[in-house]
């Protein structure tokens, strides 16, 4: 079976369970596993957290990362589960919703290929503040905290590039809520 991982095409079987791209890379190497990692990290040179890393670095952050693959309509998480990844959609759309009164989902936002979700996850102990499902067949990019922790001990420059991302990334999701917080508090005119 043939999957594609944004422009890249690599072989495999995935299903919903997660495929470890550390395992499969330590195993010898084939050319498959080679157009796996590969595909992993012409992924991430498209996300935006990962802009400012260099090919090297990138090489180090591919194998830390984890593939994930949903179908239509599956749970990818809820809302208070524990946080302990960040996941970046590579092919497919996300809808995120939250709770309304307590029992009715609203949905506060879409994440297609290129985005993130759960950056708090890897750098505090927060747990999911919002439910995540699969609006198309999805496949994810995910990074564990417990890896990204090693990628901040092992190799410091890296884990700083990244925390200077998120921390913009956070900082431009807390404008956009500060500016729409204003305009639903703001008079009617």
């Amino acid at each position: 079976m043939i999957f594609r991982l944004k422009s890249c095409i690599f072989r495999g079987r995935l299903k919903k369970t997660r495929v470890y791209a550390e395992a499969i890379l330590q195993v010898k190497p084939t050319p498959s596993k080679n157009v796996l990692k590969e595909a992993i990290i012409s992924c991430l040179s498209s996300i935006p957290i990962f802009a400012d890393l260099d090919s090297a670095e990138l090489n180090t952050i591919g194998d830390h990362m984890h593939v994930s693959r949903f179908e239509a309509g599956d749970l990818v998480f809820s809302e208070g589960d524990p946080g302990d990844e960040v996941c970046f959609v590579v092919d497919g759309t996300l809808d995120v919703l939250k709770l309304y009164d307590g029992k009715v989902e609203r949905k506060i936002a879409v994440k297609a290929p290129g985005g993130s979700l759960g950056e708090m996850a890897v750098i505090g102990n927060f747990s999911r503040t919002a439910t995540v499902k699969s609006r198309t067949d999805v496949t994810l990019l995910t990074l564990p905290r417990r890896r990204f922790d090693q990628i901040c001990d092992q190799h410091p420059k890296i884990g700083v590039k990244i925390l200077r991302s998120i921390a913009r990334l956070l900082s431009l999701h807390l404008r956009d809520t500060s500016q729409e917080l204003l305009e639903l508090i703001s008079p009617k005119k």
